[in-house]
């Protein structure tokens, strides 16, 4: 896995290349050649494997704060338009 700052930014770059790869096959050889589409599943993969080492971590370390309820008039006055 990616952790560090330079690892996440070196990720970012392959992500970028072989977005520019996938988008020249489709180009090349059309969107639903076997080229592009192997191509588009490593950037997918890639991707999820970016999220998974970053987002994830990152976001986990956050304190979740919960939804109240809307006390804003126009809000409820909307509500009541609408179900009129």
């Amino acid at each position: 896995m990616y952790y560090s700052a330079r690892d996440q930014k070196m990720l970012l770059a392959q992500i970028q290349e072989k977005r520019k790869e996938m988008y020249l096959f489709g180009e090349l050889y059309g969107l639903n050649a076997e080229k592009t589409i192997i191509c588009s599943q490593e950037l997918d993969s890639m991707m999820n494997q970016y999220y998974q080492a970053y987002q994830v971590t990152r976001n986990s370390t956050q304190s979740r704060i919960p939804r109240k309820s809307v006390n804003n008039q126009f809000v409820k006055q909307q509500k009541l338009q609408t179900a009129k």
